[in-house]
């Protein structure tokens, strides 16, 4: 495979990438509370079918929504592995990372991070 990686174009995009990330942390902490208060406000009996659909639809885009995040990420890291293995030479090292990110697998330092929907891949 031949390899033309413009290392500080990737590092901007990664920059870039990670400052647009943060504010959506804190929107999905603060999602999650919104909808933790919805529900209580929801507890009396006349409002007990608006209640379970909300909750209902919490479990639902819940899991998905941390798979985005965790494929969003392991991208990120995955990038940052194929660069490093580029930089130091090593390209199978550098695919093999580039193939990682690809199927959503994220290791830092050895350590995989696991998706919410039971394996090692975020989908």
């Amino acid at each position: 495979m031949d390899w033309d990686i413009d290392v500080d174009g990737v590092n901007q995009v990664l920059s870039a990438t990670a400052t647009a990330a943060e504010p959506f942390e804190a929107l999905g902490i603060s999602y999650g509370d919104s909808l933790g208060a919805t529900i209580e406000g929801l507890n009396y009996d006349l409002f007990a079918v608006v209640a379970v659909a909300v909750a209902e639809y919490s479990e639902h885009w819940s899991p998905i929504v941390e798979a985005a995040a965790t494929q969003v990420s392991a991208s990120m890291y995955g990038t940052v592995n194929a660069v490093t293995a580029y930089m130091e030479g090593q390209e199978t090292m550098a695919e093999n990372a580039q193939r990682q990110a690809s199927l959503g697998i994220v290791e830092i330092r050895g350590a995989t991070v696991p998706d919410p929907n039971g394996g090692d891949t975020a989908v």
